[in-house]
């Protein structure tokens, strides 16, 4: 079987922008750290794994940056 390839963020965001990849593409891509957590993110919210829900787990990560950030915990 072929080793996932993952890409530097900066990358997969000109992917996104070009419509090269969607958001589930973009959160597979990213690191085996993000995939294991999407997965646990869709099974905790009972979400499919699609492009929607993909850019909700983006979302969320991003808005668990700033609180530790704010926090201090960064």
């Amino acid at each position: 079987m072929a080793e996932k390839q993952y890409y530097p963020e900066s990358e997969l965001v000109q992917k996104l922008q070009t419509g090269e990849y969607g958001w589930l593409q973009f959160v597979n891509h990213h690191s085996k750290e993000w995939k294991d957590e999407y997965l646990a993110y869709c099974k905790a919210n009972k979400l499919v794994m699609n492009d929607e829900s993909a850019e909700r787990f983006v979302n969320h990560k991003g808005e668990m940056l700033e609180k530790a950030l704010a926090e201090g915990d960064v």
